[in-house]
């Protein structure tokens, strides 16, 4: 098996993504005082918006520039325990801009479309409307995971205009697969590929679970600098973490640019509070999204976030109460005739193991396939030294002991429930090897191809498919498996203490 180099760990996940102090151009930033609303910094190219230059508007008080009227509306809208981002209508030289209000502890962050707002726009009120109806009727009718992102893919790429949707879940690894695809003919397809988890690093995918969506409507675009260059409150960049307009890294930009794709929308789907994935959109040419269309893929999130979390639920509440009968039989036969070896079987079926061997009192039974006795007893006393007293588990045990190597088509997965570790008691579940081929969108390998300085560096060019085969590897254990090995496992250990119960 080929070893993928993790630059997601290595080097992407490290650069501060937050700090940029540039934003860019479709919109206009301004950072305000809260005490007393003077205005801090403002982005180079708020001429575009008040018809005064970045320098001069530092000067002044938001209130300056709003009516009474707009002065009261402002200061009413953190009012109570309202958080998140606010809209904000305002009026400048005779235009109605929309603005999004960001509180943090000092100061407002105000983003303003540059795009003067069109007023009395209740037509398209009614029409985004009618679109998310449609999309949650359609998400809701879905019984699958599988099924709600298909679903997802399609009715987002008719209701946006995309080029291109995919749906992608992140892997142990943080490795995105792309699960779901809607697509013009034109576009490549990357359905059932998988990308390393450096294409959206650690940091990026850390914003994602604090920010709903990225919009970038052109890759081309130069950055705005907001003016003065340090926020003269804290003395250092404003942090843009929250902020939409946020200037995303040249590298990214390079990145899109490789795939040929000129614009970009990204919208997390969270599970349990984590990310579990991503909506991508891709477009071949520029694409400006209002904030009303954002707004819908941020609404369409927790639609998403909702419904897949409550697929996958509803999967592992099925799962654990298959697994209730087997438990409950497991226990039976401790506590009433005091060992674990009559029904050994029916522990490998309720850890869901190709084999399993019960080591007590310096014997051994087995079920199913597992390695031999003497590979067993090196096994027993590799645990042993390597102090494992609590629930231990592998996917690949030959990566970690290397005379698993040996037998890896029925030893390659290890789930270890140590009874009296120090007498060498264990229950051990075995799952052979599963070959799997990956198609990688790209070799993983290289992700970032660096200039001759070590410093400099550029994303691979290249996505067309790599292939990768990994051995003495089986599949991962469910989480729902490990709490169920968890919970057998205090079972034996409490009859061992009380009853001598076990062997």
């Amino acid at each position: 098996m080929s070893k993928i180099r993790n630059f997601d760990a290595e080097f992407c996940g490290k650069v501060p993504l937050n700090q940029t102090n540039l934003i860019q151009p479709h919109g206009v930033l301004l950072v305000i005082k809260k005490d007393d609303l003077s205005i801090l910094q403002a982005s180079e190219n708020a001429d575009s918006v008040f018809g005064q230059p970045a320098d001069e508007i530092v000067k002044r008080k938001w209130n300056d520039f709003l009516s009474d009227a707009e002065s009261t509306q402002f200061a009413h809208l953190f009012q109570g325990t309202v958080s998140g981002k606010l809209p904000f209508l305002f009026r400048v030289n005779n235009q109605l801009f929309l603005s999004l209000v960001e509180q943090q502890e000092l100061f407002y962050l105000l983003e303003i479309e540059k795009t003067p707002h069109e007023e009395g726009a209740n037509t398209s009120f009614v029409t985004i409307y009618q679109d998310v109806k449609k999309v949650m009727a359609s998400i809701d009718s879905t019984t699958t995971t599988e099924e709600t992102c298909k679903v997802v893919a399609k009715e987002l790429k008719a209701v946006s205009g995309f080029d291109k949707v995919m749906v992608y879940c992140f892997d142990k690894g943080w490795n995105g697969d792309v699960v779901a695809e809607e697509r013009e003919p034109e576009m490549e397809s990357y359905l059932g590929l998988k990308f390393p988890a450096s294409d959206i690093p650690k940091q990026a995918r850390d914003m994602y679970k604090r920010s709903p969506y990225r919009l970038i409507p052109t890759t081309e675009y130069e950055g705005v600098r907001l003016y003065p260059i340090l926020n003269p409150l804290t003395n250092g960049f404003t942090d843009l973490t929250f902020c939409n307009l946020r200037s995303v890294a040249q590298v990214h930009l390079e990145y899109l640019r490789n795939m040929k794709v000129c614009a970009s929308m990204s919208t997390r789907i969270l599970k349990d509070g984590e990310l579990w994935g991503l909506i991508s959109c891709h477009h071949r040419e520029p694409k400006y999204l209002s904030y009303e269309m954002c707004s819908v893929f941020e609404l369409l999130s927790d639609v998403i976030t909702t419904k897949i979390s409550a697929v996958q639920n509803r999967d592992s509440f099925q799962y654990k109460s298959h697994k209730q009968d087997l438990q409950t039989k497991v226990i039976g036969a401790v506590l009433t005739e005091g060992v674990l070896g009559k029904e050994k079987e029916t522990v490998r079926q309720l850890l869901d193991a190709d084999g399993v061997a019960i080591v007590s009192n310096q014997s051994v039974e087995t079920a199913g396939a597992t390695p031999g006795l003497q590979e067993l007893e090196d096994l027993v006393f590799w645990l042993q030294a390597n102090n494992i007293t609590g629930l231990y588990h592998q996917t690949s045990l030959p990566a970690v002991y290397e005379a698993a190597e040996t037998y890896a088509g029925s030893g390659s997965g290890l789930l270890a429930l140590p009874i009296e570790p120090e007498k060498g008691d264990f229950l051990l579940a075995f799952r052979g090897e599963a070959v799997q081929k990956i198609d990688w969108g790209g070799n993983p390998n290289e992700v970032l191809q660096f200039e001759s300085d070590g410093k400099k560096y550029h994303p691979r060019a290249s996505f067309g498919i790599w292939k990768q085969t990994v051995k003495a590897t089986a599949q991962p254990w469910k989480k729902e498996t490990l709490e169920i090995a968890e919970g057998l496992r205090n079972f034996l250990v409490e009859s061992r203490l009380n009853k001598k119960y076990f062997g």
